[in-house]
């Protein structure tokens, strides 16, 4: 012991100088770490009141199949539950093919968001008012500016598009066993390129409803249908002689 204590103090200002490297090695590898651990992280909740998806029949044939068009409102809220701001970047939509593979086994084909021709309301029965959703990253009628840059505890909500190129034979959206809703996964990247996912459940409704909500649903890549301004039903007539 004795000739420990007189090494340390023959020494004491090596021993000093170590002490002090160490400390800012410490020091250092802490604020590393610390600073690592600054990341968004985003929170999605699906917004049922105005989420909805649908499978729109053209009425032609390719290749002996029926063609389709698939599109998707998409209703969320996104919160920054991380400790560092982003911005939201780009969102993907991801649904299972609708072959006869186990779910397993079946790919899943993503559909990167579009924009809307038209903005999505919906009129109150008994009443001239109506209500416009907004749109996440779209400005509408009465939103000219969006902000999706998102501090720590910020959040936003809006509706997201998605429209699906005309597709044949498996190329549409996996039913469910009730036939009525399909498996859907949410991908949204951060300003870091780190991606988010939600996974939910979709209804899928008839063409009809979609088109209450907005006369151009399914029709931003190319114009299938007769918009009549006299119907009030929203329900609107196929022009299957456009091409």
């Amino acid at each position: 012991m004795k000739d420990i204590i007189d090494l340390a103090n023959n020494n004491s200002g090596f021993l000093g100088l170590l002490l002090f490297v160490l400390t800012l090695f410490i020091s250092w590898v802490s604020g590393l770490f610390k600073h690592i651990k600054k990341r968004p992280k985003f929170k999605i909740r699906i917004i049922e009141n105005a989420t909805f998806g649908c499978i729109i029949d053209l009425y032609r044939t390719h290749k002996n199949l029926p063609v389709n068009k698939t599109a998707f409102a998409i209703y969320i809220e996104v919160t920054n539950i991380g400790n560092a701001p982003s911005s939201i970047g780009k969102i993907n939509l991801g649904y299972l093919l609708s072959d006869m593979k186990p779910k397993w086994r079946t790919s899943r084909k993503w559909i990167v968001e579009t924009i809307s021709k038209s903005d999505f309301r919906v009129e109150f029965k008994g009443s001239d008012k109506l209500r416009v959703f907004p749109f996440l990253k779209q400005a509408n009628e009465f939103q000219r500016n969006v902000d999706t840059y998102l501090e720590v505890g910020k959040s936003v909500s809006g509706i997201v598009y998605f429209e699906q190129n005309e597709a044949f034979g498996s190329w549409m959206p996996r039913l469910n066993k009730d036939l009525k809703t399909s498996d859907l996964i949410i991908k949204i990247e951060d300003a870091f390129g780190r991606c988010h996912k939600k996974k939910f459940t979709i209804e899928l409704v008839d063409p009809n409803y979609s088109l209450k909500f907005s006369p151009y649903f399914g029709q931003t890549q190319h114009e299938y249908f007769i918009n009549k301004k006299d119907n009030k039903n929203g329900i609107l007539e196929s022009d299957t002689n456009k091409t």
